[in-house]
Formats: structure tokens, sequence, C-alpha cells
């Protein structure tokens, strides 16, 4: 920045010198006496080149701060492209909200005769966990009608929910506001059991 200061000073010096110069040779054309001058024939010689003019080592100087200032201008630009991008903060993602679920449970194919029970997959799955406000939706793939009935073959129905028949190709859900245990059967085949944990 220093270099482009010094250029200015230097090239408005000159300027002043330059218009002094006019001003004087025009006072001098104004109050000169007018005689006329014999013609000669001289030979031309060559113009003087622009070192030897007047003003020429100023207008150098002039040229050395021009290219001055268009280095400083390379070189800020370089330092401009070397710099380093700065990161973004990161802004955590918000997880949306997890709202009640369906959870499904199917009435597997061939559970209308016994044989399901030994494996515990005349439900499948035959127990479930889910949160309180979740759905449980029962599926029948099978080709005999089934229950979902909420209690036990041993205790017989609870009353809290109860599918009556579930045809084939059919569904069944129920939604579970409160936590517990509920156990279910099929109360056409009570080999069927399954349950339900609600936290």
């Amino acid at each position: 920045m220093a270099g482009i200061d010094k250029a200015a000073i230097v090239f408005s010096i000159a300027i002043a010198l330059v218009g002094v110069g006019i001003a004087v040779a025009g006072d001098a054309a104004y109050n000169a006496p007018t005689y006329t001058a014999p013609a000669v024939t001289k030979e031309v010689s060559e113009p003087k080149t622009q070192t030897e003019s007047f003003g020429a080592d100023i207008a150098q100087k002039v040229k050395t701060g021009d290219d001055m200032m268009e280095k400083t201008v390379k070189l800020e630009d370089k330092v401009k492209m070397e710099e380093k991008p700065i990161a973004k903060e990161e802004k955590p993602v918000a997880k949306a909200p997890t709202g009640p679920k369906t959870h499904s449970v199917d009435i597997p194919s061939g559970t209308s005769v016994p044989g399901c029970e030994t494996s515990n997959a005349c439900y499948t799955p035959a127990d479930i966990k889910i949160k309180a406000g979740d759905t449980v939706k029962w599926i029948n793939v099978d080709t005999a009608a089934h229950t979902v009935t909420g209690g036990s073959p041993a205790n017989g129905p609870s009353g809290v929910f109860d599918s009556s028949l579930v045809m084939a190709n059919a569904e069944y859900a129920f939604t579970f506001d409160k936590a517990g245990s509920y156990k279910y059967f099929c109360m056409v085949h009570p080999w069927m059991v399954g349950s339900v944990s609600v936290s």
C-alpha cells in the first residue's frame, strides 16, 4: 500500500511541474516581440527518446509504482485463493417425534390343529413388547377362522379385548392405552396362546 502512495505523490509532482512549464512557456510567447526569421534549411534530427525527454525519470517511477501495485494485487489474489474455507457449524438434526406405532402379529397357516403350541408358534410373534398407545394388528393367514380374546384358556375371557371370529385373510386391531401384561388366546382353538407386554 505504501508503494501505491509513493507512486501517487511522484505522479502528482510530475503533473504540477508540467503545468508550471506550460504556464511559463505561454507567458513567454505572449510577451515576446514578433519578428520574422530568415528561412534556414537544416537537416532534421531524430526525435529524442522518452528517457531523454522532460519528466522521463518521473514517468519511469510512476510506471514502476504501477508495476508494484499490479504485483501487490496479484499477491493479494494469491493469498485469498490460499485461504481455508471456514467450516460451517453443523446444526443437530432434530429427530421426528415418535408417536404411536402399529405392530403386526400373524395367525399362521395350520394353527387350527394342535402342534403349534409346542414351539410357541400359534401367533407370530407369540409374545410382543410395545409402548402404551401402540396398536397390535393380528392378521389371519390361515384358512380357518380364529379369535384373539383377552384372557387365558384356564380362566376364560378377561373382557379387555375380543375380536370375535377373524375369518381367513381378515385382521383385527386393538390399541393398548395402559401399561401392563395382557395374555390372550383363541376361543375356537384353546391351545393357541400369546401375550402383549405394554410399558
